[in-house]
């Protein structure tokens, strides 16, 4: 394996832990096959995805390895396992089988769910994963605005670089001219900048 890039970018020490990781993926719509480009593009040891939808034509708007063959006839996750299986050979890819995520949470490193879900089976995974050390990731694309949600453990640590305070805004209007411009709402989180 030649990771030279990603260990320039990464460290030497976070490309080890890296290739070792095992990462369930759960949600294949734009956010989610894009999340499981990058991550299978990184080198982890498998990259288990599991989304069993139907493909549906509005996915091929926002989920590039999906074909109007695949509409109404394949589960996502079957339906981009072998493109995604392609981007690194080095990396072990399939679909979760059965439906019980809470019983295949153990076997990983870090679980990464992309779609809702109900608060309650949101709530019960994470805390399987804080009880077995690890990692969750939970987000989600909706429109023009997002969230993510992370939680590594009680123990994990952020280096932040400059140490200052994350600013929260609400745009208020977003321009459609060439060079756009973005309007703030500044009463509600950090203020100017």
């Amino acid at each position: 394996r030649s990771y030279s890039r990603q260990i320039g970018t990464f460290g030497m020490e976070t490309m080890g832990k890296l290739i070792k990781m095992d990462v369930l993926l759960i949600g294949l719509r734009g956010l989610g096959v894009e999340t499981a480009k990058n991550i299978i593009l990184a080198g982890p040891h498998s990259v288990t995805i599991y989304d069993p939808e139907k493909a549906k034509i509005q996915d091929l708007g926002n989920n590039f390895f999906l074909t109007e063959e695949d509409v109404g006839k394949k589960r996502r996750d079957e339906a981009c396992l072998s493109k995604l299986a392609e981007l690194n050979p080095y990396v072990h890819c399939s679909i979760m089988d059965g439906d019980d995520i809470l019983s295949k949470v153990p076997s990983y490193h870090v679980v990464v769910i992309t779609e809702l879900m109900d608060k309650e089976t949101l709530i019960k995974i994470d805390e399987l994963c804080r009880e077995k050390k690890i990692g969750f990731i939970y987000s989600a694309a909706l429109g023009i605005s997002g969230f993510c949600f992370v939680d590594f453990g009680l123990n994990h640590q952020i280096r932040d670089n400059n140490g200052e305070e994350c600013k929260t805004y609400l745009a208020r209007i977003i321009t459609k001219d060439k060079e756009g411009v973005v309007t703030i709402d500044d009463s509600i989180g950090g203020g100017k900048d």
